[in-house]
This record gives C-alpha cells, structure tokens and sequence, in this order.
C-alpha cells in the first residue's frame, strides 16, 4: 500500500498523515512500515500482506512480534544523541489474530528511563481491535556501535 496519507484503519484520525520509515535491512523485509501523529504521540502502521501469511489467512505471530519491537526500538531511540538502543528483554501476549489485508498499528509508552535502561509498553492494534500487548527493556549502546554501516 502506498496511499499513506488516507485513514487506513477504522477509526483512524482524518487527520493522520502516514509517512513511510526509512527500512534498515531487516525491516525491508517485514514490508513498509508507517509513523503517524495522533493526538500528539506517534503511531506506527504496516499493512499485513499474503507473505506474512501464517498458513491460515492471518498474520504470523513473528511478523506482529518483530513490528512491536521494532516500534518500541524506535521510541526508545534518543534523537539528541547517536545512540541507539538494543533489545534486551521483549515479551508479547497475543490477543487475538490479524487477518491477511488488515492494518497493523502499533503505539507503545516509556515506563521509566534509566542512564542505560529503558522500559517499554506497546499495544498493536486492527481496527481498534487489540491484536497484541507486549514490553520489553532496551539498552543504550555506545556511539561506536551506533553508526549504520549502510
């Protein structure tokens, strides 16, 4: 799906404006991944596509799991640095399925910001519908680490 700047999603916000994230590698391969602004906190989009096919017409637990972590890896992020944050803890409960065509949307919170640590939550959505709930712990790296090298 390309249109990016139409509701994409039942009770979308007509004034969300879907922009595309820029792929790291292993993004790419999930599909386009989409941010928004709603009522001023970001919201990330993906539609669910026949590869992501579980083998029952809905999404594959891994693809909503490896969407809400790279969500939450992007919140993590700090903007005023070069730092990046790795995943060291992630664990998702699964509510209920998302079917091949429907669209994703993940927005997540800071519970507590540490010097190194950072603790998140994020609930991933269809429709309003909960898809899944999930949280996790991401950790500074140093600058070294942090340049991509693509």
């Amino acid at each position: 799906m390309s249109d990016t700047n139409m509701p994409v999603a039942q009770g979308a916000v007509a004034d969300d404006v879907w922009t595309a994230i820029r792929p790291s590698r292993f993004t790419g391969l999930l599909g386009e991944m989409l941010v928004a602004r709603r009522n001023g906190a970001r919201v990330y989009g993906m539609r669910v596509e026949d590869k992501h096919d579980n083998s029952t017409g809905r999404a594959h637990g891994g693809l909503v799991m490896a969407f809400c972590d790279e969500v939450m890896g992007q919140e993590a992020h700090d903007p005023s640095t070069k730092d990046i944050f790795f995943t060291v803890n992630f664990e998702c409960q699964f509510v209920s399925g998302a079917m091949i065509g429907d669209f994703l949307e993940v927005s997540c919170e800071r519970i507590e910001a540490g010097r190194s640590m950072i603790i998140m939550r994020g609930t991933c959505r269809s429709a309003g519908r909960v898809v899944a709930t999930c949280a996790g712990v991401w950790k500074r790296s140093s600058k070294k680490y942090a340049e991509k090298d693509w």
